[in-house]
């Protein structure tokens, strides 16, 4: 009896273990350990600490703006990153934001596509980065996330990148790592040509063949450039009217199909990327 009692114990504890393993989540695909020190930052090394190859040696187009060349105290700006290499199908990046008076984080990073970007602390440094999940895009890859200010001035910011240019090889041969920065001096006038990025405005989104754009005073239109969502150019050359009021008509005989894009408007004064839906 003590025997089929043992026995019958085991069994209940195995079909527990069993049912509660098989029950639980497994990890998201777009999750992968956080891994901070490589954005070319002060005390870091860029993506070459871990790939193999000569920083910056490689030929790839990389596109790094934060849409101003100064900050304004508690102002949220958007980043754009884009990297462009021939021939390769993996792309990453990771983002830092130091004080230059003592290399210490600095602003506050968020995300605008959580599938493809993420935000993390390593150590005491906090990072904007790419997930695994936004990793993969042949010949190029983008990203778009908002960094906020500090609330008071800080004196001067430099925000640091750390891009990568892959093959997929599941090795570290044959990829390419790159660092890039931004100088951020504080604004010393409240000038509303620094400030009108937090204030564009584009209705409707989603739209379906023309959009509006407002928030250009005193700016002059001088490009408007369609993306896709990896950062790939899809139209050129945007027709628009110029004035305050932005408006973009679509072409209606050539339809672009349903999906997220990025509108690309550069002024006199600014650079912008704003992400639109399409219906």
């Amino acid at each position: 009896m003590k025997i089929k009692t043992i026995i019958t114990f085991l069994f209940i504890v195995s079909v527990s273990f069993v049912f509660i393993s098989g029950t639980t989540s497994t990890q998201s695909p777009c999750d992968s350990p956080y891994v901070g020190g490589h954005t070319g930052a002060p005390g870091e090394t860029g993506c070459n600490g871990c790939h193999a190859g000569t920083a910056n040696a490689g030929n790839a187009i990389i596109d790094f703006d934060l849409g101003t060349s100064t900050y304004v105290p508690g102002q949220t700006y958007q980043g754009f990153i884009r990297i462009q290499q021939a021939g390769l199908d993996k792309f990453g990046f990771s983002c830092l934001a130091l004080k230059n008076s003592n290399n210490t984080t600095i602003g506050t990073f968020n995300m605008l596509d959580t599938a493809r970007i993420r935000t993390y602390a390593d150590g005491n440094r906090n990072y904007v980065s790419h997930t695994p999940c936004g990793a993969d895009s042949l010949n190029a890859n983008s990203w778009s996330f908002t960094w906020t200010a500090p609330p008071v001035n800080e004196d001067t910011i430099t925000l640091y990148i750390g891009a990568l240019a892959a093959n997929h090889n599941h090795a570290t041969s044959g990829d390419f790592g790159y660092t890039r920065k931004i100088v951020l001096p504080v604004q010393t006038s409240n000038n509303i040509d620094q400030t009108s990025a937090a204030k564009l405005n584009i209705f409707p989104n989603p739209f379906f063949n023309v959009l509006t754009v407002q928030g250009l005073q005193n700016e002059k239109t001088t490009a408007v450039v369609l993306l896709d969502i990896s950062g790939r150019t899809i139209i050129p050359s945007l027709p628009f009217y110029n004035g305050n009021h932005l408006s973009l008509t679509l072409n209606e005989n050539s339809p672009m199909p349903s999906g997220t894009y990025f509108l690309k408007i550069t002024t006199d004064k600014n650079l912008y990327i704003k992400k639109i839906i399409k219906l």
